[in-house]
Formats: structure tokens, sequence, C-alpha cells
């Protein structure tokens, strides 16, 4: 009776190891869909709303799960059109970044692994304001910090969860918008760094060489 259970554990310890065998990551293309929810300040929340923003990178690890990548993303805030009164301001302030980054990656199964990444570059903010002509721009330094938790669909692809945080030494004043000040608001001087903490999806898709039917996916 005993030596039953005993041998079929014998009979799973093959799977059982096949399914905790470890990938290793690669050279990989990733992508995100998040939604930006501004932190600081506090007037640019007021006077915004979110639309969204777009993130690709490209990854490459070195040893044991460090790597390092390059990478942009853009995003989108539309402008609140009463909440200037009485100006009527329209239009959307757009953010382009640009940066390197550092990542560790690391696989706790077969099918999963989670990222965790540090970057810093250039954030570009254009504001796209009724009352601004031609298109006042900012730009400053950008740094950030981010983390995914990756399942894979197949072989090469995964969907992953993300949160970050970033900081752009950007600062708002009126004349980005074409005022001359923010009407019932008590500001004192430029208004910023901007802080943004950012949550979404994510996908990567990997360029190692296919494993066959090592796998059964």
């Amino acid at each position: 009776m005993i030596a039953r259970p005993i041998l079929l554990l014998l009979a799973l310890m093959p799977l059982l190891a096949r399914g905790q065998r470890v990938r290793e990551p690669e050279l990989s293309l990733k992508g995100d869909l998040t939604l930006p929810v501004p932190l600081s300040p506090r007037l640019f929340d007021d006077i915004t709303e979110n639309i969204g923003r777009v993130g690709l990178r490209l990854q490459y690890p070195f040893a044991k799960g460090l790597g390092a990548g390059v990478g942009g993303d853009a995003t989108w805030f539309g402008i609140e059109e009463r909440s200037l009164l009485p100006y009527a301001v329209s239009g959307e302030i757009f953010r382009a970044c640009y940066f390197g980054q550092v990542q560790y990656e690391h696989y706790t199964g077969e099918r999963a692994f989670y990222e965790l990444a540090a970057e810093a570059g250039l954030a570009d903010y254009r504001y796209r304001s009724s009352l601004a002509d031609p298109v006042p721009r900012s730009t400053g330094f950008h740094w950030g910090v981010h983390m995914g938790y990756y399942l894979h669909a197949s072989e090469q692809l995964a969907f992953c969860l993300r949160l970050g945080y970033g900081t752009d030494d950007v600062y708002l004043t009126p004349d980005r918008l074409g005022v001359t000040e923010f009407p019932g608001r008590i500001v004192d001087g430029p208004q910023g760094p901007y802080r943004f903490l950012t949550i979404g999806l994510g996908f990567s898709t990997g360029f190692g060489r296919s494993r066959g039917t090592e796998v059964d996916w």
C-alpha cells in the first residue's frame, strides 16, 4: 500500500521537473498601453483629463537577468475647456519621452517572469492650446522606475500587468496655455516638476531561437 504512492510520485517526477524548468531572458521588444495618473503639480490634474499613453522598448539581457535597453513613449492629455473660465481654452498637451534603461528580468517558472527597470532620458511637452500660437514647448530631464509581471501566451509572446512611476523636470506656467494667469487659483511661480503614476497592460515579443517542441504550449 505504501509502495504504490511512492511509485506514482516517481512516475510524476519528470513532469514536475519539467514544469519547474526556468527559461532565460532574451532579446525582446516590449510595448505597453497605460493610463497616466498625475501626482503633481495638482494644478495640472485640475485642468487636464487623461487620454492615454503608449510605449515601446527594445531590451537586451547581458548576464543573469541583467540587461539594458532603449525606448520611448507618447502621452496625451486633453485640456478641460471649462477649467480656466473665464478663458475658453481647448486643445491637448502632448508628451514625448526618449530614454535608456537598465532592467532585471527573472523567470519564476516556464511561463512566467517579472521585470524591474529604471530609466532616464528626455521629456518633451507640447501645449496645443486654442489660445497659444505658435505651439509652446518645454523639455526636461526624465527618470522613472517600473515593474511588470508577464505570462506567456506562446513561446515568444507574453502579456503583463505593468505599474510605474516617473518624474519630469518640466514646469507649468500660464503662457504655455496662452493665458496670463490661472483664474481662481493661488499659485506662486511655475508649477512642477511633473510626477506620474502609470498602470496598464503590456506585451513582450522575444527574438531568441525557438526551442521547438521542448515546451507544450
